[in-house]
């Protein structure tokens, strides 16, 4: 039964049905084949929705939509010019830094690569910089960007797995700092490689100018974490707090946010979420059906019979997450896999914090990985260039990220000293 479960859940991948409703369908039916009551279907989907944390999700991504409004994605790339601009390919030094400001906003990969690649590959490709290149430096950019909190799969994998979400989005700082250090180091000898263009260096009064004018905007991670750290709300309030403080910058402050932008926002954030929190539902109605069917006792003793311990373990974990998250994308993936897998990973001694960074970490990834990657599919479509483009440029720095991610896997004290020295 299990192999015809995922028999037919790989069918429907591979027609192009939406992961959704491919988990549903393939859960469906085998609930049918197994003459299991069907009140378990909407029992188990709005099982799966109805958590209190899990409200952080639509949260942030309204907060991310309205901090987009009117100038403030601008703001964030002046202060990066002014930082960075003047080093060896100084554009594609913009985008990272640019990147690792507004996904601490955005909480989203996609909605990243469609913010960031829409301000900076035509800047870009008018210093010179291919399309397929331009492109394939904002999706590296922002597969590193996922580990910048408040990320939404880090919000997924913590109610699924009874983490820590505070715990988890200040783990992640460190790791994302590396991967963005190595790719700036790689844009850097690639520029001088290829003779890319740098910017002038900024004057002093220029960069407390634009920090100035950016202040605000960053200032939104600053009460995200110290909030979340001193107790003064959960993840979830949080997450409310941010939609305040964006309609606060965006309205009164900046008066860039009507009543009609408003409400596309508002609209935009109900699809968005209604796509999300009903893959994170069908995905626990397949995850009953595998535990019902014993599959995860089964991959457990599969996992144990092959051996390497925590090692062993990690490199499966990463390889497993690559293949799947690219088809699968990073929310569905983390609720299928998390159940699965987090407790495989505690009893082998993998603290969940830690194994919930390299999770994450990996997904930022799989989502861009050619040519499927759902966050490619949106990077290429702003970019204005076919997948098949950009798989060339992009696999450097896909293969500089699985490289430090694997660094990540093996050294926990790059992702667990932050969180212990805060008392976490």
């Amino acid at each position: 039964m299990g192999g015809l479960l995922l028999g037919i859940f790989g069918f429907l991948v591979l027609a192009a049905v939406p992961i959704g409703f491919a988990l549903a369908i393939a859960a469906v039916i085998a609930i049918v084949v197994a003459d299991i009551p069907l009140v378990i279907i909407p029992q188990q989907i709005v099982a799966g929705m109805d958590s209190f944390p899990m409200l952080a999700v639509p949260l942030f991504i309204l907060a991310g939509f309205v901090m987009d409004v009117g100038g403030i994605s601008r703001r964030l790339v002046t202060l990066a010019r002014s930082l960075v601009g003047h080093l060896p390919g100084g554009l594609g030094q913009v985008v990272i830094v640019t990147e690792m400001f507004f996904s601490g906003v955005s909480g989203s990969t996609s909605a990243d690569a469609a913010a960031v690649g829409g301000i900076m590959v035509p800047q870009l490709t008018a210093h010179g910089y291919s399309r397929a290149r331009s492109t394939a430096i904002v999706s590296a950019a922002c597969g590193m960007g996922i580990l910048i909190p408040p990320a939404i799969v880090m919000v997924v994998y913590g109610v699924i797995g009874n983490v820590s979400i505070g715990a988890l989005f200040v783990a992640s700082i460190a790791p994302a700092l590396l991967i963005a250090v190595g790719l700036m180091t790689q844009i850097g000898w690639q520029a001088r490689r290829e003779g890319w263009p740098r910017g002038e260096r900024a004057s002093f009064a220029e960069v407390r100018r634009a920090a100035i004018d950016a202040v605000l905007p960053l200032f939104m991670i600053v009460v995200i974490l110290g909030g979340i750290r001193f107790g003064l709300f959960t993840p979830t309030e949080a997450a409310a707090v941010a939609v305040a403080y964006a309609l606060l910058l965006a309205g009164p402050v900046y008066r860039s946010l009507t009543a009609r932008d408003l409400w596309k926002k508002v609209v935009q954030t109900a699809m968005v979420s209604g796509m999300v929190l009903f893959v994170v539902g069908a995905a626990r109605l397949l995850g009953w059906v595998l535990a019902v069917m014993q599959m995860p006792q089964t991959l457990a003793s599969s996992v144990v019979g092959i051996g390497g311990g925590q090692a062993g373990f990690m490199v499966l974990t990463i390889l497993i997450f690559l293949v799947l998250g690219a088809i699968l994308e990073g929310v569905p993936a983390v609720v299928l896999l998390t159940p699965i897998l987090l407790p495989l990973a505690t009893q082998l001694g993998i603290d969940p914090v830690h194994y919930g960074a390299v999770i994450v970490a990996t997904q930022g990834i799989s989502v861009f990985l050619p040519p499927v990657g759902v966050s490619l599919l949106v990077a290429c479509s702003v970019g204005g260039v076919e997948p098949a483009a950009v798989a060339r440029p992009l696999w450097p720095y896909l293969a500089l990220m699985l490289a430090l991610t694997v660094v990540i896997a093996f050294l926990p004290g790059v992702v667990l000293f932050l969180p212990e020295l805060l008392g976490y």
